[in-house]
């Protein structure tokens, strides 16, 4: 299992990351950091077909490719702002992270108007009103 190759991959990084850390703490965030990334990039063909088969499947709905980009999006944005979060608190910025986060719900409310819209249409459609 991939999985297995990731986890092995991420323990090594953090435990040399540890060991830098005491010498070099710059190059620790910086290891931590590229390794965060290299695994970001190993699983870009992995997105890419989850985006394909979301917008497939979305597609087969009146209007719903739309769903599908904005779903695509919120997961992009979440899953960067808790990396970069998580960087953040590695580096002892703890408050930017939370920044960061919070952004990111901003984000993700903006991008998920129209389908609570939509959503609400139709509820309000099935009722009657």
């Amino acid at each position: 299992m991939e999985i297995f190759k990731i986890a092995a991959f991420v323990l090594c990084a953090a435990v040399f990351a540890s060991v830098l850390d005491r010498y070099a703490p710059w190059a620790a965030i910086s290891l931590s950091v590229a390794a965060g990334a290299a695994v970001l990039l190993y699983l870009l063909p992995k997105f890419k077909t989850v985006a394909e088969c979301m917008t497939e499947m979305f597609g087969q709905l009146d209007g719903g490719s739309g769903y599908a980009a904005m779903l695509l999006k919120v997961t992009a944005i979440s899953f960067i702002a808790q990396m970069t979060a998580q960087i953040c608190a590695d580096a002892g910025q703890k408050a930017m992270g939370d920044k960061i986060e919070t952004a990111a719900k901003v984000l993700i409310a903006v991008y998920a108007l129209p389908l609570i819209s939509d959503m609400l249409k139709l509820i309000s459609a099935f009722f009657g009103g």
